[in-house]
């Protein structure tokens, strides 16, 4: 079943024309010119039920853009998104009853008021049936952690305690669609595992569909299966995480943990014509192409510079496959 269809999108802004210096400003005052920008160019894609999907690419690559257009809060310049059968911008509250929305540097509770009332006026403005939101309090607290939190205004709790407590507001109305945007932004380590392990959670139990914007790609793989990569407003790459993985990984980088003198064994091997990378005192890192070298002789020849404690062979990470396919597609624009 689709949840989300976005057919031939297109969001344009006319933004000023900034002429330089004194003349140039007054000129601009008096009278402005303006051109046109394409946030987002023509971009298709569908989202199945149950799907939790990564929607990465740079800064200004118009992610957040599309996201609000499907949330209903921008007014698409062209194209058409059908979310659950309506159309967000024509029916917005009754898109609005079945999503959530998270923003990593916004908060949708009430500054000094307790967590719990916050939840209380979302109850109210949702129409959320008293058991309902009842069970759902008692699922969220136990899971997140909200216990100590909620008799607590959210200007006293931490930026991991307010992330929490705005990813319960989100998921308060059981909505169909969840919108994450850095939804783990300035966390530390166990605030994401919390966050990332409820997520996954409500995709499983509950077969929420997710899309998640996040730079930080540990969020992506850890929540996602698919990815639809967008760079200057056009969508490069849609495909399943997997196969991004065949299909784009040109290197493999092999880990060496050494006994000693790990900066020594580097120096040595460079000049020797290998590219090794010093990660601490004891461990290096050699970056290759598998059609090129043969791991063994690589490890052979390291081996004449030093003891060699143990090794792990891996593919390049998510994160260094989106940034080489972002740059050559910058190249291919040019």
């Amino acid at each position: 079943m689709k949840m989300i269809e976005v057919q031939h999108l297109c969001k344009e802004y006319k933004r000023k024309i900034v002429q330089p210096g004194l003349i140039g400003g007054v000129k601009g005052f008096l009278t402005p010119q303006f051109d046109n920008f394409c946030a987002v160019d023509d971009i298709n894609f569908q989202i199945e039920r149950g799907e939790s999907v990564g929607y990465v690419g740079p800064n200004g690559s118009g992610k957040s853009t599309t996201i609000k257009m499907l949330s209903g809060v921008l007014t698409p310049t062209s194209g058409k998104i059908i979310v659950d059968g309506i159309e967000p911008i024509k029916k917005r509250i009754q898109n609005n009853k079945q999503i959530g929305v998270v923003f990593g540097n916004r908060s949708q509770l009430w500054w000094d008021v307790p967590i719990i009332e916050s939840f209380r006026v979302l109850q109210r403005l949702y129409e959320i049936p008293k058991p309902i939101f009842d069970e759902n309090i008692e699922k969220f607290r136990d899971i997140l952690g909200l216990e100590k939190l909620l008799n607590v205004p959210e200007r006293q709790l931490s930026l991991g305690q307010r992330m929490r407590c705005n990813i319960t507001a989100a998921f308060l109305h059981n909505p169909k669609i969840v919108y994450l945007d850095e939804p783990t932004i300035g966390l530390d380590a166990e605030s994401k595992q919390r966050i990332r392990a409820f997520i996954k959670q409500m995709n499983e139990e509950k077969k929420t569909t997710f899309i998640v914007t996040s730079h930080d790609f540990q969020d992506i793989e850890a929540l996602c299966k698919r990815i639809i990569l967008i760079n200057k407003g056009k969508i490069v790459v849609d495909s399943d995480m997997e196969h991004i993985r065949k299909e784009f990984t040109e290197f493999k980088r092999i880990t060496v943990e050494v006994k000693k003198n790990a900066v020594e064994m580097a120096r040595s091997s460079k000049a020797a014509g290998m590219n090794v990378k010093v990660v601490d005192d004891y461990h290096l890192e050699i970056i290759y192409r598998p059609e090129e070298k043969n791991p063994m002789e690589i490890m052979v020849e390291l081996g004449k510079y030093g003891e060699i404690v143990d090794i792990s062979i891996t593919g390049q990470d998510i994160e260094s496959i989106i940034q080489r396919i972002v740059t050559e597609n910058n190249k291919d624009r040019r």
